[in-house]
Formats: C-alpha cells, structure tokens, sequence
C-alpha cells in the first residue's frame, strides 16, 4: 500500500510540473494545476503552515476557520463612501473584469489547514490587490506572488513567480528588467507589512483605504512601476495563488 501511495504521489507531482509547465506557454489554460492533490503534501507547504501557525493573529484565524459567510456583494460595496475599502474593492473589480468568485471548486470533505488558507487566500485576494495597489495584470501578479512569498512561504507563490518570468522571456523579454522591479518592490513590501492572512478584512469595508493602508504598514508603489503593456495571464495566474 504505501509503494502505491507513493506512486500516486509522483504521478500527481508529474501532472503539477506538467501544469507549470503548460501555464507558462497557455496561462489562460489553469485547469491542469488544479487537478493535483498529493502535492499539497510536500514538505513545502508543511514548512509553509507551520510558520504561518506561528503567528498568533493567522493561527486564530486557522483555529476558528474564519471565513466571510458569503461572497462579497459588489452592489452593495459599491454603496459605500468614495475611498472606502470596500467601495475601491468593488472599482477594482468592475475595472478588471473579475467575478467575485471565479475560482474552481476546492474539496469542501477536506477540513485542515492547509485547505482553509487556500480558501482565506483565495477570498481575500482582491482585497490585498487594492490595499498594496497592485493592478490585476501580470506585472501586478508578479509582485504579490512575492508579497505572499515573503509573508507566507507559500510554495506555489515561489513557482508563479517563475512562471511569470519564464512566460515574459519568451513572450516580452524586453520587460525583464519591471518584472525584476516588480518582485523587489512586493518582496519588501511583504516582510514590513502586518501579515494580511490574520486581517479580517471584512471589518474596514467602511474604513478610508489610506487609513488601512496606514494599519498595515503599506505604501502605494511608484505610478511608473507597472507597465501599461500586458501579456494577458494575470486574472488566470491569481486563481493559484
């Protein structure tokens, strides 16, 4: 039994690097990685959980399984005062053309946590979109798969990062040199910030998104930071994250 329990385990590590792979020439085409459960074994992601369990705000959240009830409601959120977080929440979402949730299904049978930060993660990602101030396009994806890299160790973060930078290569070599930036600029960002994965955010929907900002130790990046050029993989690559 544990030969073939082994065996499935390389066979769906193989079918995740595939996927990588796959992502990186077609990154509108996420459905492969999403077919692999084993890997959420490796050791990577153990290393991952025991840190984030290590910081008392994120590990009252892991214990309590907190998550918003429901999906956030744009036409309510859009109600809210100009400069709002939820209010800026909701521009950010109508700007880019993103649903709320548009994520595939997770394996609601399986409650650890490591699947509950998937879920948080996945919940609030547009959210930490906003508060850093990073567009929802490549360059953007870029920059907050280091952000979370930083705080959060989280393996697929790291392999996004280079798959970012494998797709540029190929397709725009010539922003090389922005997605370095990119990276730098989220990566420090990262291990000054509070740790985003122990916010209820849902708490400052009302709240000015410069005073949130000030909360959590952030800073808008550079205006000329992202290029306005975009390969077209970012609302695809931030499902993974």
């Amino acid at each position: 039994m544990k030969k073939i329990g082994k065996l499935i385990c390389y066979i769906d590590t193989a079918r995740f690097v595939f996927g990588m792979i796959k992502i990186a020439f077609n990154p509108k085409d996420i459905s492969s990685i999403f077919n692999v459960k084993s890997f959420r074994e490796h050791k990577s992601f153990k290393i991952s959980l025991e840190s984030l369990k290590s910081i008392p705000e994120i590990n009252d959240l892991i214990n309590t399984r907190y998550l918003s009830p429901s999906p956030y409601s744009l036409e309510e959120l859009i109600k809210l005062p100009n400069g709002s977080l939820g209010r800026e929440y909701a521009e950010h979402m109508t700007k880019y053309k993103l649903d709320v949730v548009f994520y595939p299904p997770m394996d609601s049978k399986i409650d650890d946590d490591i699947n509950y930060i998937r879920m948080r993660a996945r919940q609030t990602h547009d959210v930490h979109h906003v508060v850093l101030g990073y567009p929802a396009e490549d360059a953007g994806e870029v920059a907050i798969s280091a952000f979370y890299l930083a705080q959060n160790k989280i393996p697929l973060s790291g392999l996004l990062i280079g798959v970012g930078f494998f797709n540029t290569i190929l397709k725009q070599p010539h922003r090389i040199d922005e997605l370095v930036e990119c990276l730098i600029r989220g990566w420090s960002s990262g291990k000054k910030a509070k740790h985003f994965l122990g916010i209820k955010w849902e708490e400052y929907w009302f709240t000015p998104i410069t005073q949130v900002r000030e909360m959590v130790g952030v800073e808008l990046p550079p205006t000329d930071l992202f290029s306005v050029n975009s390969n077209g993989y970012s609302k695809e690559l931030q499902a993974v994250n």
